[in-house]
């Protein structure tokens, strides 16, 4: 089966994947922070406001994520393009 057919069949994610041991121990160490500070904050408002600039930031992750595969993927198209011209103009 060919990479497009895997993809076409949902055998390829192109939103999953594996993440390192400095990924994981860096994000483990983020929850914990976060646990720490909001353990901290006094009224239901702050402990709000905090939930609020998470939900923010997970959001502005997950848009320079997509924006950065469009831009990867881009690429790789413009870089396959130049090679199938170059190809074709050696003939």
């Amino acid at each position: 089966m060919t990479t497009l057919e895997n993809f076409y069949f949902g055998n390829i994610n192109p939103s999953e994947y594996k993440q390192s041991k400095d990924s994981k121990k860096k994000l483990a160490e983020v929850t914990s922070l976060f646990d720490k500070l909001r353990s901290m904050l006094a009224t239901e408002q702050q402990k709000e406001n905090l939930e609020q600039m998470e939900n923010c930031q997970l959001s502005l992750i997950a848009l320079s994520e997509k924006d950065a595969f469009i831009e990867g993927f881009k690429l790789g198209v413009r870089m396959t393009t130049e090679i199938y011209t170059d190809t074709q103009q050696r003939r």
